[in-house]
């Protein structure tokens, strides 16, 4: 048998428990060319950490990051820390030639995402941005068809993100300068995964609660798109009911289609053809055939399977490529994609701050020295 892979872990937050299944379930569901194996783990709470490694099953802990990703005995690294944690253990890690997976939002700004964009370009080595929705079977299938064009070109996009996690009570202390832009970044990785780049931005922000820092709770962002058509954002995390009601919407020249995180294994698509049939309507896709995408690995047609899936199929794109040798896919988030999205959070604040129309490029060369 080939020697392991073996991944260190940076970070003890729930997140962690999710990568570490994911990791551990390839091998039951779809063996690679390499076992792999979760050998490291670092986080700055002893106790929680400790804690975290015994119930996980790995061997080695430290407070210290750079314990994790100066070992020898570690080939990948995952930073799952906060976004103010992203920067030097990542680049240490990619200075040392390591591939990594770091977790979104990529850095606390622009600057620093940008900062490890250029980290990764420079180390030549597999480099990933943890957009796990991405590898939603649904949300795949999504690109595809509008890739392939069937929906026409882009008129419109919109996306909400509405939870509940600071209605009614203190929210967990922000790891950067905003929650509702950056730690709700995927509605923003969204617009450009379905196909939509951001021109400009106006947008506004709220601090709702009476409590806690004074960050912002909830946003509302109009978006013009390059070459035409708009986008609308809308995220919340004081949303009485919504537990993670993400919701997706692209509207094309031809048809549309749409998807709820709450119900993530369907997708619904419109084909304007169908109108001249009279027998026009949302087509209910129930996504678990064999020939979509990632489900040739799960169950018969007919078993779902559920959010955390989706880290097993981000994790295997991300190995498969190291293991083959390879870039790794167009579609996994790479950290330029990272850093776009950085580039339209900061965006989405100026624009709130300064209460003006904020152009993207206009951010981007600042982030460019």
């Amino acid at each position: 048998m080939s020697d392991p892979l073996r991944v260190g872990i940076l970070g003890a937050g729930w997140i962690t428990r999710a990568h570490v299944h994911a990791i551990r379930t390839i091998g039951h569901m779809a063996p690679l060319g390499r076992p792999v194996t979760v050998t490291a783990l670092a986080a700055r709470n002893r106790e929680r950490g400790e804690a975290m490694a015994r119930d996980l099953g790995i061997e080695r802990f430290s407070t210290d990051w750079v314990d994790v990703v100066d070992d020898p005995n570690v080939d990948i690294v995952a930073n799952l820390q906060g976004a103010s944690a992203h920067v030097e253990g990542t680049e240490a890690a990619l200075a040392l030639g390591k591939p990594v997976l770091c977790e979104k939002p990529l850095g606390a700004d622009r600057f620093e995402a940008h900062r490890l964009m250029s980290a990764a370009a420079r180390a030549g080595v597999p480099a990933v941005c943890g957009f796990n929705y991405r590898y939603v079977p649904a949300m795949r299938l999504a690109r595809e068809i509008i890739e392939g064009g069937e929906l026409g070109d882009a008129v419109q996009f919109r996306a909400a993100y509405l939870q509940d996690h600071a209605a009614g009570s203190a929210p967990l202390r922000p790891h950067n300068g905003s929650r509702a832009v950056t730690d709700y970044a995927h509605v923003v990785d969204f617009l450009r995964y379905l196909g939509c780049e951001p021109e400009a931005v106006q947008a506004t922000t709220a601090k709702l609660t009476t409590f806690g820092p004074d960050v912002e709770d909830a946003y509302v962002a109009a978006i013009d798109l390059r070459g035409g058509g708009i986008a609308s954002l809308e995220v919340s995390r004081v949303a009485w009911g919504w537990k993670g009601r993400q919701v997706v919407e692209f509207y094309g020249s031809a048809g549309s289609l749409w998807w709820d995180m709450e119900d993530l294994n369907r997708l619904h698509v419109f084909y304007s053809g169908d109108e001249v049939g009279r027998t026009g309507g949302f087509r209910d896709i129930l996504v678990t055939q064999p020939d979509h995408p990632f489900l040739g690995i799960w169950w018969p047609p007919g078993h779902t399977i559920g959010w955390e899936h989706s880290f097993v199929h981000e994790w295997r794109d991300l190995l498969s490529a190291i293991i083959d040798g390879r870039p790794t896919s167009p579609e996994q988030a790479t950290f330029e994609d990272g850093y776009e999205a950085a580039v339209v959070c900061d965006a989405i604040l100026t624009s709130s701050r300064e209460g003006r129309r904020v152009r993207i490029d206009e951010l981007r060369v600042a982030a460019h020295p």
